[in-house]
């Protein structure tokens, strides 16, 4: 009886093991890593473009409430400030309270060029962001348009 037993669980153990579900082999986990990376580096550069492109709009709207703090500047002093004075001016006026709380930078954490008047021999002012590069002069360069 003792015999019985024993070959019936031998039995069971082989069946047991013959429908066990088998694990996945190292080249179909290579694979599926390999697959996943790929997937990883389309989203990530996807993801970079669009976050250059939000950076360069929001220096758009820096440079447009800039412009709109001289204007009240320029309304209240009666000139924009001078090139030496720059955009601190906007944090300091000579009276009453400050356009803005500090100077303002890009989203590159640069101060933005100030320039009065403006470089192309035109008689307003020109607030310009150095861009991604972080130099003047360059195809990246952002400006109210």
């Amino acid at each position: 009886m003792n015999d019985l037993r024993q070959k019936a669980l031998k039995l069971l153990a082989r069946r047991g093991r013959a429908n066990a579900p088998k694990g996945m082999t190292l080249l179909e986990i290579m694979i599926v890593i390999a697959i996943l990376g790929l997937i990883a580096s389309v989203v990530v550069v996807a993801v970079m473009n669009n976050f250059e492109r939000a950076k360069a709009n929001t220096a758009k709207l820096k440079i447009g409430e800039i412009h709109k703090a001289l204007d009240l500047y320029k309304i209240e002093v009666g000139d924009y400030p001078s090139q030496s004075e720059g955009l601190r001016a906007l944090t300091s006026p000579p009276n009453g309270p400050p356009y803005m709380k500090d100077t303002p930078k890009d989203p590159w954490s640069q101060e933005f060029v100030y320039f009065n008047p403006a470089r192309n021999g035109g008689n307003g002012i020109e607030i310009i962001s150095k861009g991604a590069d972080k130099q003047e002069g360059t195809d990246d360069d952002i400006k109210k348009e």
